[in-house]
């Protein structure tokens, strides 16, 4: 190999690396939730659990914005949900594991409360439910409006 493919092929793989160490070390500011269901359990526009895949106490809201979920709290889980005692009567902010959205409009679950900018968020399209990524157990507010 020549002298100047040799230092093509380092500089290659010097530029590959780097770019792989920033990629790692910037972290994700949004994540998609599709798929998944709430077996028809969630009759309101958004249910978040306490517990990862639906289980746990619940939280329920119609709202299509809550700024600030400080003072919600989670409450009886589904009935055929086994662990339907877990959480209940804890908050819900920065608590949730799982979420579904029942309506028409993509629901925005937001780190941050609006008094704090909003920040990084999951994305749950409608009539889809999974377990929370980017907010799970640090999510403050949900909104069907996408703040930047």
């Amino acid at each position: 190999m020549s002298a100047l493919r040799s230092k093509i092929a380092l500089f290659a793989a010097t530029a590959g690396l780097a770019a792989g160490t920033v990629a790692l070390a910037t972290p994700a500011s949004a994540d998609v939730i599709s798929g998944g269901s709430d077996r028809g359990l969630c009759t309101y526009r958004v249910c978040m659990s306490y517990n990862a895949g639906g289980e746990g106490a619940w939280f329920r809201s119609n709202a299509s914005e809550q700024t600030d979920l400080a003072g919600a709290v989670f409450g009886l889980g589904a009935f055929n949900n086994s662990y339907q005692w877990n959480g209940d009567g804890l908050p819900v902010k920065n608590a949730a594991a799982w979420i579904t959205n029942t309506g028409s409009q993509d629901i925005y679950v937001y780190v941050n409360s609006k008094a704090y900018g909003w920040g990084a968020y999951d994305v749950v399209y409608p009539l889809n439910a999974g377990d929370l990524q980017v907010t799970r157990n640090n999510e403050a507010s949900y909104s069907t409006t996408p703040y930047s």
